[in-house]
C-alpha cells in the first residue's frame, strides 16, 4: 500500500558498529544523491541503529520501520559497498534498490562475498532441516534465482512479511545468523527468497580491503598460506635470476655495480633535439641497469609487481595478456615463462627491450613482441584477458589515447595494471604530468572501472 504521504516508502536500515570507513560514508553519499534525485517517486528514510548486538539491532530497524509505514525495509550493513568500481561520480550501480523494488519479491538480496575463508557468495541453499551450505560459484546466474537465504547484508523487504511472522524477528545467534533466522521464518510463512545476483556489492574487511569477485581468489589464497609465504614463491627467484642475466647482458660483476651505474644515469637529462623515441635508445646498458635498480630497490615498486604475479597465480586458465611499455619485463618474462601468452611492447631498439629478446632467447621462453616508434600505440585487434601498464604510460605525450586505447583491446572483465592512478614522482624529465584524477576519469571513459589503486577491470554489462 502507498504511505500515507501519497508516495511508496522505503526505510533503509543499517545496523552500525562506532567505526565506519570513509569508503563506506563516501558511497553512500552518492547513494543518497541517487536517492534524492534519480528516486523521486518514493520516500526514501535512513535509520542507523547501534549494533552492540546485531540481533537486537536488527529488531530496531524493523520497529522503526514499522512506525514510519514503510512499503519497503532495505537493510544494509555498515561495511557493504555499493559501487567499489568507482573513485567519483554517480553511476549506474546506485541504481540497484530500483531493480531490486521492479522484481516485486517479498525478499530479495543481492550478490555479495564473505570477508575471510574461502570468501564465499553470502547467499544459501536449504540442504536440510538441519542446515544450509553456501551457493558454489557455478550455481550463481548473474541474474533473479531462488535462494534459501540471501545475506543480511544487502537485503530488500517488503513490509507485508513482518505480518506474518512473529516479533521479535530476530533471536541471539545461537544456532542461525539473522538472515538464516529471517529467511527461514519467512519461508515457514510462505514467502519465497530471491536474489538478483547480477548485483554485486563489495563486502570490506576490518584492514579496509575491498572483497569482490575480481579479488576473492586472491584472499582465498592468502588466507591459506601462513605468514611471510603469503608474499607468493616468485620474488626471490625472479630478481635473483634476472640480475644474473643482467650481469652476463652487461658486464657487470654483481648487484653494486648495477645499481652504481644506475644512479650515475639518473644524473643524465634529456638531449635537447632527440624525439621521444631516439631519446629512449640512448644509453642502453644504462637504462637496462636503472630498470634493474628501480624495480628490485624500490619496496613499492616490488610489492607492485608480487600483486601483478601473484594475482596470476590465482587463475587456472591460460592469460593472454600485454606488457606495454615492457622494458625489461620482468612481468612479461615471468608470465611467460609460466605458460601463459604474453605479448611485450616497447620501443624498436632500445636497449632494455633488445635485453628482454636476448633473455627469453636464452631460456627458451616464447614472447611475441610489438615494436612501436613511440606515441599512442596502434594495437592489432588482439583481445587480452590482462594489460601490464606500469610506469609507462606517463611517457607519452598522447597519454589519453594510450589508456583508451589498452582499454579497447581488453575483453570485457580483462584487468589494467597501472600505478598512474597513484604515481607521484614527475621530476624525470621524460615524464609527461599526468593528474591522477583525471587518469582515473579517462580510465572510466574508456570502461575501466578501479578495483584497487593499481588494478581497472573492463566493465561488462550483464542481464538482469
Amino acid at each position: 500500500m502507498p504511505s500515507v504521504e501519497g508516495k511508496p516508502k522505503i526505510f533503509i536500515g543499517a545496523p552500525c558498529y562506532g567505526t565506519v570507513g570513509p569508503e563506506i560514508l563516501e558511497d553512500w553519499m552518492r547513494f543518497a544523491y541517487h536517492c534524492g534525485r534519480r528516486m523521486p517517486q518514493y520516500i526514501v528514510q535512513l535509520g542507523i541503529k547501534t549494533k552492540s548486538e546485531q540481533f537486537r539491532a536488527r529488531i530496531a530497524i524493523v520497529e522503526a520501520a514499522l512506525q514510519n509505514n514503510a512499503d519497503w525495509l532495505l537493510m544494509l550493513d555498515d561495511d557493504m559497498i555499493i559501487n567499489p568500481y568507482v573513485t567519483s561520480g554517480p553511476t549506474e550501480e546506485y541504481g540497484f534498490l530500483e531493480k531490486m523494488i521492479a522484481h516485486d519479491k517479498d525478499i530479495c538480496g543481492a550478490l555479495y562475498w564473505q570477508r575471510g575463508g574461502n570468501c564465499e557468495p553470502v547467499l544459501m541453499h536449504k540442504v536440510s532441516e538441519a542446515g544450509y551450505r553456501f551457493l558454489r560459484d557455478d550455481e550463481l546466474t548473474y541474474g533473479l534465482q531462488r535462494v534459501a537465504v540471501a545475506g543480511g547484508g544487502c537485503l530488500l523487504i517488503k513490509m507485508r512479511v513482518f505480518d506474518k511472522i512473529k516479533a521479535p524477528y530476530f533471536a541471539p545467534e545461537y544456532k542461525w545468523s539473522t538472515d538464516i533466522q529471517l529467511c527461514r521464518a519467512a519461508s515457514e510463512a510462505g514467502f519465497e527468497v530471491w536474489a538478483d545476483t547480477s548485483i554485486e556489492l563489495g563486502h570490506i574487511k576490518s584492514d579496509r580491503m575491498i572483497v569482490t569477485s575480481l579479488n576473492r581468489r586472491q584472499l582465498m589464497l592468502e588466507a591459506g598460506v601462513p605468514g611471510e609465504a603469503k608474499k607468493t614463491m616468485i620474488t626471490a627467484d625472479v630478481y635473483g635470476r634476472l640480475i644474473s642475466d643482467v650481469c652476463e647482458y652487461t658486464g657487470k660483476t654483481g648487484v653494486d655495480a648495477i645499481y652504481a651505474d644506475a644512479q650515475e644515469y639518473l644524473m643524465l637529462r634529456k638531449t635537447s633535439g632527440l624525439n621521444d623515441a631516439d631519446w629512449y635508445r640512448e644509453f642502453p646498458r644504462e637504462r637496462i641497469c636503472r630498470q634493474v635498480w628501480y624495480n628490485t630497490g624500490n619496496t613499492q615498486k616490488k610489492q607492485m609487481t608480487e600483486f601483478i604475479l601473484g594475482s596470476a597465480e590465482t587463475v587456472q586458465k591460460k592469460l593472454k595478456v600485454l606488457d606495454f611499455g615492457c622494458g625489461i619485463g620482468i612481468t612479461a618474462f615471468t608470465l611467460a615463462e609460466k605458460g601463459h601468452e604474453v605479448t611485450a611492447m616497447d620501443i624498436r631498439g632500445t636497449g632494455t627491450l633488445e635485453f628482454l629478446k636476448w633473455r627469453a632467447k636464452k631460456h627458451k621462453v616464447n614472447i611475441r613482441f610489438l615494436e612501436s616508434e613511440g606515441g599512442a600505440p596502434q594495437l592489432d585487434g588482439e583481445l587480452y584477458d590482462a594489460v601490464v601498464a606500469m610506469d609507462s604510460i606517463e611517457h607519452i605525450a598522447q597519454w589519453k589515447e594510450t589508456v583508451l586505447e589498452l582499454a579497447r583491446c581488453l575483453k570485457p572483465q580483462g584487468i589494467l595494471f597501472s600505478n598512474n592512478g597513484i604515481l607521484e614522482d614527475n621530476l624525470h624529465p621524460e615524464h609527461y604530468d599526468i593528474d591522477n584524477k583525471d587518469f582515473i576519469s579517462t580510465c572510466m571513459q574508456g570502461g575501466l572501472m578501479p578495483i584497487n589503486p593499481i588494478a581497472f577491470m573492463k566493465k561488462e554489462e550483464r542481464n538482469a
